[in-house]
């Protein structure tokens, strides 16, 4: 008998169901909409350049993977959207990963109501739809495979698998054969999205067989009616049987087609088994993802990654086992380890551990599992509570506080990793932003990022840092697929500026070099651009030109020299910027200098308020490399400590001795000397773009 108070919670739990995943999604995952594409989109939107939806079925040649459907989702998707549109490739995983969270809530509520045949009910049965939802949608190593466009593969199988559970139940329930022919149609479809849909079949099979309700043998002696109705209850589990068989056989010719396919060179045929030492590492790494919600324990046992894993995991599993079968949850069990272990095994048995290792996206597909395992504990305990207090309705609210519990690690995790890629990828958009303002001219880009990682770990083995650009690609082909247009840019990797954050690791793209290569690197773009490293956002800035033979095309007077004429500075701006003070300052050098540009802010009692000293160009061309006739274009940008009331700032420029500190002699445009050794610049916020000498003496 069903209390009023049940139908409350029940209702509520309905409701919750529905209202949860969007709304987890939303709140964990919306700045993904402002990041730009990155590592892997290159070569997906590379592979699908051209190419009409029949050719992504037929072939396989440019790409080392076959997953047709999936290729065709995205495709479509960008016809829809455009294929330069960030926001809706980004909104797209978005979507999928709401519904797989509405999915997975609709197999829990079925489990569910087939577990009020065993000894022990729980929970309203639309709770835990409720709870597996939120848990899903919340899955800390869905991270990757939500934040990166071409990781959508992984959201996209787990969706059709769980849609083909849903259609099974529905057939199992209406025996209407729409829903059969849905039900075959994603079993079989599966592996055409990600060759994980190999395990489809397998994996229906595990819920088909933890979601069977007792048969009852019927009596000889019952009414006619009666026993038709068992009998037909027979026919339709035979029904379902077939169903399942049908998937299990298209299932199996995915492997034989993906062998015919034409495709990518150096891709011999279908993967085959790893060695055991390495599958052992992939298992280690799955039990992981099945044990999410202690794991985090297991870094503080201070073994290595892979014991700490395999003992919180171990112990967290015979621990969950003894509480589901001890309050008579078994099918939680079945259906949790069955599913989990079932959407692993592709992955454990035929991948390179290395390459498990930086592919948390592996784990989206069996982390339904996971969460229906989970979901069974926290019913158990809930319904062991409520059996304690003798108190009607008290396991509801007990539930839902182990599950806020157990989101809290999961959503912190997952915040931080979305930050980690707001971060890194910033500069990626300030390199599109270059080539849009700049489209005609050619672009080095300084030390741009290759990979972003957090010193700080959640996960013992889980190596989730953020891949920018990876070394088989590069700054053009990332700029192409974000303009639709082929733009000249190109990257460099110069250490002798680079800098150590305190609390991450990163590594850089492209050649390296040292001062005399870099130097004459310098002299071939029309601007440089710069990636500057910290614990908050990364840098990208505009360090500005090396301009050759244009000495005649100076036809102003200098404002000023310094060391009695051996270094000019031909022209200055400066200018408020959101980041600081920019300063623009054009340099031309008559004999040989060993001196260092020094360039202070301040307000207009000057007071300093920041300063930007070093070499020019990002410090990487000092004027020791400079050959006579070059204009060195030198841009820098001084970061300010606070606002001035009335929006006045000057900037002092000039030249000193590292060694000594001394300041250069400095004269102005008349041949005077200036005050201090110092040209002062007058800037306003309100005069964006000019600047004006000042006398300090006035």
């Amino acid at each position: 008998m069903v209390t009023e108070t049940g139908e409350r919670h029940s209702s509520l739990a309905i409701l919750l169901r529905w209202i949860t995943p969007p709304t987890i999604t939303l709140a964990l995952y919306w700045p993904a909409l402002r990041l730009p594409f990155f590592w892997d989109d290159v070569a997906v939107f590379r592979f699908m350049e051209g190419l009409s939806l029949l050719e992504i079925w037929t072939s396989a040649e440019s790409y080392p993977y076959y997953r047709p459907l999936g290729f065709a989702i995205l495709q479509a998707w960008g016809w829809l959207f455009g294929q330069t549109n960030t926001v809706a490739f980004h909104a797209l995983n978005l979507l999928v990963l709401t519904a797989n969270g509405w999915l997975v809530g609709i197999v829990a509520t079925r489990v569910s109501k087939v577990s009020e045949h065993d000894r022990i009910r729980g929970l309203p049965t639309d709770w835990y739809g409720w709870m597996s939802g939120a848990l899903l949608t919340a899955f800390p190593f869905a991270v990757q495979a939500v934040l990166w466009v071409a990781a959508l593969f992984h959201l996209l199988v787990t969706f059709v698998v769980l849609l083909a559970a849903v259609a099974l139940f529905k057939y199992q329930s209406s025996k209407h054969w729409g829903w059969g022919i849905l039900f075959v149609t994603c079993t079989s479809m599966a592996p055409f999205i990600h060759e994980s849909g190999v395990a489809t079949a397998v994996l229906m099979t595990t819920i088909w067989l933890s979601t069977r309700s007792p048969t009852l043998r019927p009596d000889q002696d019952q009414p006619y009616l009666t026993q038709w109705r068992h009998k037909w209850r027979k026919c339709k589990y035979e029904t379902g049987s077939m169903l399942i068989a049908l998937g299990l056989l298209l299932n199996m010719l995915f492997p034989a087609l993906w062998a015919t396919i034409p495709r990518s060179h150096g891709v011999s045929g279908l993967p085959l088994l790893r060695p055991p030492s390495e599958i052992w590492h992939n298992a280690v790494f799955f039990l992981e993802a099945l044990t999410f919600p202690v794991q985090p324990l297991a870094r503080h046992l201070g073994w290595n990654g892979m014991e700490s894993v395999l003992a919180v995991g171990a112990l967290s599993l015979v621990a969950t086992a003894s509480i589901i079968m001890r309050f008579g949850h078994g099918r939680w069990l079945l259906l949790g380890l069955g599913y989990s272990l079932a959407a692993s095994l592709p992955s454990i048995l035929t991948l390179q551990k290395l390459y498990v290792v930086v592919s948390p996206r592996l784990m989206f597909f069996p982390a339904p599992g996971a969460v229906l395992l989970w979901c069974g504990v926290i019913a158990a305990l809930a319904h062991r509570v409520q059996q304690s207090i003798h108190r009607d309705g008290i396991a509801p609210a007990v539930s839902a506080g182990m599950l806020m519990m157990m989101l809290a690690v999961p959503a912190h995790y997952i915040k931080a990793k979305v930050q980690l890629h707001v971060r890194a990828l910033a500069p990626v958009w300030g390199m599109i932003n270059a080539v849009q303002a700049y489209p005609n001219e050619h672009h080095l880009v300084v030390n741009p990022t290759t990979w972003l990682a957090s010193a700080d770990i959640t996960y013992p083995i889980v190596h989730d840092g953020v891949v920018v650009i990876p070394e088989y690609h590069n700054p053009e082909q990332l700029a192409a697929i974000h303009t639709g247009q082929q733009h000249l840019i190109d990257g460099i990797n110069f250490p002798l500026i680079a800098t150590e954050p305190e609390y991450h690791y990163y590594d850089v793209w492209g050649e390296v070099l040292h001062w005399e290569a870099m130097a004459e690197k310098l002299r071939i773009y029309d601007r440089v651009w710069l990636v500057t490293y910290g614990d908050g956002p990364l840098g990208f800035s505009e360090v500005g030109q090396v301009k050759t033979g244009e000495s005649q095309a100076l036809t102003d007077a200098p404002i000023a020299s310094f060391g009695f004429g051996r270094v000019v500075l031909e022209k200055a701006r400066a200018r408020v910027t959101d980041l600081g003070i920019q300063v623009e300052l054009d340099w031309t050098m008559a004999q040989p200098s060993t001196e260092d540009v020094f360039a202070h802010a301040l307000d207009c009692t000057y007071n300093v308020l920041g300063m930007a000293d070093g070499p020019p160009l990002g410090r990487m061309f000092p004027l020791w490399l400079w050959k006579p006739g070059e204009i060195v274009r030198d841009v820098r940008t001084i970061p300010i400590s606070a606002e001035t009331l009335n929006g006045c700032y000057i900037v002092e420029v000039g030249l000193f001795d590292p060694k000594s500190l001394t300041r250069t002699d400095a004269r102005g445009w008349n041949g005077k000397p200036l005050p201090n050794n110092v040209l002062y610049l007058r800037v306003t916020s309100n005069e964006v773009g000019h600047s004006e000498t000042v006398d300090p003496q006035d």
